[in-house]
This record gives structure tokens, C-alpha cells and sequence, in this order.
């Protein structure tokens, strides 16, 4: 499948600047002059906030259609990619959606959309040694 549009989640991209394969993917859309939008279930208010942080003034510029969680509750859960879809003026089996998430993974494939789940890169975890700590036992 070539994909002629691309819908991205914003859980796709990671929250500091590592090069993840959506930042690649949006590269190569924005390059080839192909519609993409975003979709992330935050409230408005916060997919607002991380959408400025993430791309600043431009995300206006990038996204032609930004579906947020007050956009979901209007529409029904069902329905945010095939309101994408109308918005995009493109057929399911021509889009990308690009996502992280399991639910937005389940909904894109229930709208019949193609998707890619792009790597990110590994996060350490260090975990701290636990102490133990001696619980009292009393008996009854």
C-alpha cells in the first residue's frame, strides 16, 4: 500500500527530541506534499499544549485536520477516523494512521486504515534497590 495521507497520533511521538519513525514518516509525507493529520484522546486544552511544545507555531502548517478528545465525545469513540477520513477527502485504504496506542491502533483498524506503529527509542529504567522494612505482627 502507498499511503496518500497520513493520520497521526500524538503518542507517536515521544516527548523529547529523539528521532522516532514517526518524525521520519512526517518528513517524508510533508516532502511529498501528502495531507496529514492528528488525532490524540487528551482533552482539547492539553493536545493544545503538547501540540505547541512538540511542533510550535507550525502545527497548523503541518496538520490539515487535528482531532482531539472533546472532538472524540462529540462524535462517538467510533468515529474520529472517519471524520479524519471525510476531512482528508481520502479513502480508508489510502491512509496511514501512525500511532502507539492500543486503542488508537484498534480503531484505525476497525475504520479499515492501514497502520504503522513506529519504534521509539528504548527507555532505561534504573530501579532503586527496595528496603525492607520489618512489619510489626501482633496477635489476636
Amino acid at each position: 500500500m502507498t499511503a496518500q495521507a497520513f493520520i497521526f497520533d500524538l503518542s507517536a511521538f515521544p516527548a523529547t527530541g529523539i528521532e522516532a519513525d514517526a518524525e521520519r514518516l512526517l518528513d517524508q509525507a510533508i516532502e511529498h506534499g501528502l495531507p496529514c493529520a492528528l488525532i490524540s484522546e487528551l482533552p482539547h486544552r492539553q493536545a493544545g499544549e503538547q501540540l505547541r511544545r512538540r511542533f510550535g507555531d507550525t502545527a497548523h502548517h503541518i496538520f490539515s485536520v487535528v482531532l482531539t478528545g472533546a472532538d472524540f465525545e462529540a462524535c462517538g469513540h467510533k468515529a474520529p477516523y472517519s471524520v479524519v477520513l471525510d476531512q482528508l477527502g481520502v479513502p480508508a485504504d489510502e491512509a496511514l494512521a501512525v500511532t502507539t496506542s492500543p486503542r488508537a491502533i484498534a480503531a484505525a483498524r476497525s475504520a479499515h486504515i492501514g497502520v504503522q506503529a513506529p519504534k521509539v527509542a528504548p527507555v532505561s529504567i534504573i530501579r532503586k534497590p527496595m528496603r525492607k522494612h520489618a512489619v510489626q505482627q501482633t496477635r489476636h
